[in-house]
């Protein structure tokens, strides 16, 4: 018996030290200094899914308090698992005219970027649905593999790179958004 409650007691012990641990890890990815290569928003147009030209920069002749541009394929098994989740954050900030979401898909096919969009519920907030079939996430965002999302404020800086694939949908993202954006206010 002794032996029993000893056991239960480590599994305890060692399932409040993982989570102590992830929580710690988290909020080492979401703290505010920018670990990016980037520093700024770069030039380069990406394509629409009709085929027509579009350029991040554009963006800024509106008010911008936050752009999130996020890399993806359908092809990336850990992208298509993360996008519900994003979908979910993006979802959040329904309404808000200030933060806007550029969802690249690399190196992929409109077709199979529809045939997936038509199977998720999609946000009514300001997201683009981009293209970038050449190679631009590599030659100027820096960007080697994918998913891969940067935040940038209403003055092009970048503010924040996650690299691999995140759980979008944990509260300490949306509190770290709406922090961005209280910098992202104080420099307009």
């Amino acid at each position: 018996m002794l032996k029993r409650i000893i056991i239960i007691l480590f599994i305890i012990l060692v399932a409040f030290a993982y989570s102590y641990y992830q929580k710690q890890d988290l909020e080492s990815q979401l703290a505010t200094t920018p670990d990016a290569i980037l520093s700024s928003l770069p030039l380069g147009n990406f394509e629409n899914l009709d085929g027509t030209l579009f350029e991040p920069r554009a963006l800024y002749d509106q008010p911008v308090g936050l752009l999130v541009v996020h890399f993806w394929g359908t092809w990336c098994a850990p992208c298509e698992a993360e996008l519900p989740e994003l979908l979910s954050l993006i979802k959040r900030f329904e309404g808000r005219d200030d933060v806007k979401f550029l969802l690249v898909a690399v190196n992929d096919d409109k077709v199979k970027i529809q045939k997936l969009l038509k199977t998720l519920v999609l946000p009514k907030s300001s997201i683009f649905w981009l293209l970038d079939n050449k190679s631009i996430h590599r030659d100027i965002y820096g960007t080697t593999r994918v998913p891969e999302t940067y935040v940038f404020s209403s003055d092009k800086v970048t503010l924040r790179k996650y690299m691999g694939p995140q759980e979008w949908n944990k509260p300490l993202f949306f509190q770290s958004f709406g922090e961005f954006l209280q910098i992202s206010a104080t420099k307009l």
